[in-house]
């Protein structure tokens, strides 16, 4: 019997977090805490499905719904919402091309133009023999070790700790602060960082300040802050976190006090803060050669989406190109009014 997508009723909705928790891909995103918080910032409609096999109940399906112009299109998630993976909760044995069936007649039934989904348990091979098409990328995972911290400081690289090595000896203190101006810190310093490469933030001021209010009052959330030996914030960063991965969201500092290295101390101690909560992993959420210094293994990360017609495949790409032109040009625009002031 093939699988169906059945919308939770009203109760089932209100113990969402009860129904998903014994799932092996129960992870921070599918969490309602998550999905609330994606539900404030993007406006979009979050909606909750059963994945049934005739009456019996073999996982669950979470993802958010919104309109661009004539599409509706279904995330889960979707690129641009801050959000690593979602898709299926359920078990490693759950078919997966039934359950791409599944989601196909939910694209029918409510005129979706395009799904994307990036999910870790759905493996390439079901998404391409459902007409998935793929967007790669890559991130660093670094291993934490809470029964030797001593392994995750040997395996940065020798700068990186030197580097570390010298805000200490600055007297550079982090700290995990419950302050919601942390939020606002962080986005004047990331807005600064943006304009120094003639650019301006792809997300409003909203975004962390609701990522803040949301996940922090739930613990899920380390909102760090690194003083100067004056008391003076240097740099900031948002790292969500479950019981078991932490998660760069973003990070900025101050362009005056960066010879002090507040950028790698700001990391390093998220790591610390996370092993400390016997946490295991950090998803560094990107690569690069700052990121690289931390000791992680690059992996690839595939986002898949499909179309459900040639003219959104035509629209998704030339509103990514607009999306990218636009930013340089809001950059330019904001650097010729600061220089006129």
């Amino acid at each position: 019997m093939s699988y169906h997508l059945e919308p939770l009723t009203p109760d089932e909705a209100a113990r969402w977090d009860a129904l998903i928790a014994l799932y092996e891909s129960r992870e921070l995103f599918h969490r309602r805490v998550w999905l609330d918080y994606l539900a404030a910032s993007r406006g979009i409609d979050i909606h909750l499905w059963a994945i049934r096999d005739g009456s019996h109940t073999v996982g669950y399906f979470c993802g958010g719904i919104l309109q661009k112009g004539p599409f509706r299109i279904l995330g889960s998630p979707l690129r641009g919402w801050g959000t690593n993976f979602m898709g299926p909760v359920a078990n490693t044995d759950i078919n997966q091309i039934d359950l791409l069936k599944a989601l196909d007649c939910i694209a029918h039934d409510k005129h979706l133009a395009m799904t994307e989904l990036e999910s870790r348990i759905v493996s390439e091979r079901a998404m391409v023999a459902s007409h998935y098409e793929v967007d790669p990328g890559w991130t660093y995972f670094v291993t934490l070790t809470p029964e030797n911290p001593d392994l995750m400081w040997r395996a940065l690289d020798s700068t990186c700790r030197n580097r570390i090595r010298k805000a200490i000896k600055a007297g550079l203190t982090v700290e995990d602060t419950d302050d919601p101006r942390v939020a606002d810190e962080f986005y004047d310093q990331y807005y600064n960082l943006m304009q120094k490469k003639g650019l301006v933030p792809s997300y409003p001021r909203e975004y962390p300040r609701l990522l803040f209010r949301y996940l922090k009052k739930e613990d899920l959330l380390f909102a760090l802050r690194v003083r100067d030996c004056t008391g003076r914030i240097i740099a900031t960063g948002l790292f969500p976190h479950d019981d078991h991965t932490i998660y760069f969201w973003g990070g900025a500092s101050q362009q005056d006090g960066r010879e002090l290295c507040p950028n790698e101390y700001l990391h390093w101690k998220a790591m610390c803060l996370a092993a400390d909560r016997d946490l295991r992993s950090y998803d560094m959420c990107g690569f690069g050669r700052f990121k690289k210094k931390f000791g992680g293994a690059l992996m690839p990360i595939k986002r898949w989406h499909k179309c459900h017609s040639r003219v959104v495949r035509w629209a998704r790409s030339g509103y990514e190109v607009y999306m990218q032109r636009w930013i340089r040009l809001q950059g330019w625009w904001q650097a010729m009014r600061n220089r006129a002031l």
